[in-house]
């Protein structure tokens, strides 16, 4: 049986408190950012899905024996928009929904999807993924500028899960898809990530599955 799991964060703040040049909170040289500049900053939206086969013990979100558990729903929800596509540095390029349908399912050499109304700027995608995350958040809240969600594909056990990020609310309309897109055999729960921080609450799925956890919704 296949376990999917999504864990969303709204909002969440991809603001950090020291400068855009030294995102590293641990570091102190330069002066840090006022906590009300911190409450004012716009605000955005996270989500990062994570999977496992209970039978295999693979994990990951792409290790699911039926992966389109969340394929098919993403691609119903964004699958009609613009997508580019950019690889760790670069390239970047326009990519069709089913070069999007594939890459969801194996990412391949691609460390970064954007979809819209139109394809985001090549080089403003690309800068996403010169740094680690957290030094990337200015890089991503550009592209959030144009894009209307972007998603990075994150190194698991077996395979990859996918994180999320967008300007718009993304939970309602993920589990929304993912209503309209059964799947038997497949477990899917939706979560708070900061009810689930730890490793032991992360993978919930090995200890707690026929007595949940209130904070965990089953769809």
């Amino acid at each position: 049986m296949d376990v999917l799991k999504y864990f969303y964060e709204e909002p969440a703040s991809l603001e950090v408190l020291t400068p855009d040049l030294d995102p590293d909170a641990r570091q102190q040289d330069g002066p840090s950012m006022a906590l009300e500049e911190l409450l004012d900053a716009p605000r955005y939206y996270r989500g990062y899905l994570a999977g496992r086969n209970l039978d295999t013990d693979r994990v990951g979100a792409t290790a699911l024996a039926r992966p389109e558990a969340f394929v098919d729903p993403l691609m119903d929800w964004l699958g009609d928009r613009a997508w580019t596509a950019a690889g760790e540095g670069g390239p970047a390029g326009s990519r069709t929904a089913a070069d999007v349908r594939s890459l969801l399912h194996d990412p391949g050499d691609i460390a970064v999807l954007a979809c819209g109304a139109e394809a985001v700027d090549a080089a403003a995608l690309i800068a996403t993924t010169r740094a680690e995350r957290r030094r990337a958040l200015d890089a991503v809240r550009h592209v959030l500028g144009q894009a209307e969600v972007v998603l990075f594909p994150e190194p698991a056990h077996h395979g990859h899960d996918w994180s999320l990020f967008s300007a718009r609310p993304l939970r309602a309309p993920f589990v929304a898809a993912l209503r309209r897109h059964p799947a038997p055999d497949v477990r899917r729960f939706v979560l708070p990530f900061q009810r689930a921080r730890s490793e032991h609450k992360f993978y919930f799925e090995t200890w707690q599955l026929n007595a949940l956890p209130d904070y965990v919704e089953e769809v």
